[in-house]
This record gives C-alpha cells, structure tokens and sequence, in this order.
C-alpha cells in the first residue's frame, strides 16, 4: 500500500488540534504540521470538502480525519497504537479525555480568549475571533472573560484539583506510562501556554512538570 505523508491541520493555540498532535508525538509518528490562517481557510476547505474546523490529519493512507476525537479513535484503533488507551482502562482514559475536552475547556478556553485575541497580527482576524465567540456568548463575551478572569482560574482550580492530587503521586494520570488522558489534559494546558505562559503554573506546579514530560517522552523499545 503507498504511504502518504502525514498531515496535521491546525490552529496553534487550538487545545484540539494540540492534543492530536501531542498523541502523534508519543506514538513516534512523524508527520508535517500546517498552521492554517486563521481567516483564510481555503486549503482547509478544499482538503475536507467544506469543513473549516481544525484539527484535520490527513493520515499515511491518504485519509482526510475530521473532529479530534474521532481522529484519536482512529489512531488508537491501529494494533500497535491501543496501548494509549490500554486494558481495563480503555473507559477511564476516554472519560477523562472526554471530560478534559469537554467540562474543562468551557472553563479554560475563557480564561485564554482574550489573551490569544490580541495575539493575532491582523485586525481582521481579531474581528472574526471575537465574531465567532460572540455569537455563540454574546456581545462583550471576552471582555466579560477578561473581568472574570480570578473566578474562572478559581473555577479550573475546583476542577483540576482531583487531577493535582493524583499527579502529584504518579507521573502521568494512569501511572508511568502516558495515555490519551494525558494528551487531552496537554492540549487544554498548551492552550492558556499559547495564551499565556504563566497559565498553566498558576494551576499547579504539576501542570508544567506533566507538560515537560509528555514533550520529553520516548517509548522504551
């Protein structure tokens, strides 16, 4: 069968796209990365079809993957993939990254808006930010975000507590060898990195510690 190179379509600031790609890195895969402007997404749409949302892998068979989880469930159902989500923990790991995607990101990616807005070099992509987080939030939604910003990060604080006290026993969330879990936990914490640097320390001191070592993780052979 002939290999295709491997493509990963993102948004650098995007915890999704950073997740997948955190999977790619711990499963040894070499790939390219595509940073895709953000208000210019015609290769993204000329790839997919029409879906204009990052991440998009186009894997080594020629696929074009769409929504990270779904990507994940296709990675990790290749046979020498599966131990990111190993037995029995198949269900905890994809709880936990589920909830990491879900429950954990309504609070963290409003602690990172209004930093990552004013990030973008081009008015017009500031505008479409905004536009886009509006419509779904509300006018004023960022500077609301932006106001909020000690009761958000007590929130995440809540939220990540239970995570701290088992990362402060074992190196990754299910013990010496990281999972899926940890790739979405990485993606939610490269987020408020991209936005801020200081963000995720100011979660706990675990969090950068746990991002260092999933960026430094090589599998024994």
């Amino acid at each position: 069968m002939e290999e295709h190179p491997v493509k990963l379509f993102r948004f650098e600031y995007s915890c999704y796209a950073r997740k997948v790609q955190m999977v790619l890195d711990l499963l040894g895969a070499r790939y390219d990365v595509v940073d895709v402007p953000y208000g210019d997404r015609t290769e993204l749409a000329e790839l997919t079809g029409g879906y204009i949302q990052v991440p998009v892998l186009v894997d080594d068979t020629g696929r074009v993957l769409t929504d990270s989880r779904d990507i994940c469930r296709n990675l990790l159902a290749r046979d020498d993939f599966g131990w990111l989500a190993p037995a029995p923990w198949q269900g905890p790991v994809w709880a936990y990254a589920d909830w990491a995607d879900g429950a954990l990101e309504d609070v963290l990616f409003r602690l990172a808006s209004p930093a990552l807005r004013i990030q973008f070099a081009h008015a017009a992509d500031r505008a479409l930010f905004t536009f886009v987080k509006e419509r779904k939030f509300g006018a004023g939604c960022i500077e609301q975000w932006q106001r909020d910003h000690a009761s958000l990060l007590a929130r995440a604080r809540e939220l990540l507590a239970p995570t701290r006290a088992t990362l402060s026993s074992r190196r990754f969330l299910f013990g010496d060898t990281p999972t899926l879990a940890d790739a979405a936990l990485y993606g939610q914490l490269a987020m408020l990195y991209r936005a801020q640097p200081r963000l995720p320390e100011s979660l706990g001191d675990e969090f950068p510690r746990l991002m260092a070592d999933l960026e430094g993780w090589r599998r024994a052979s």
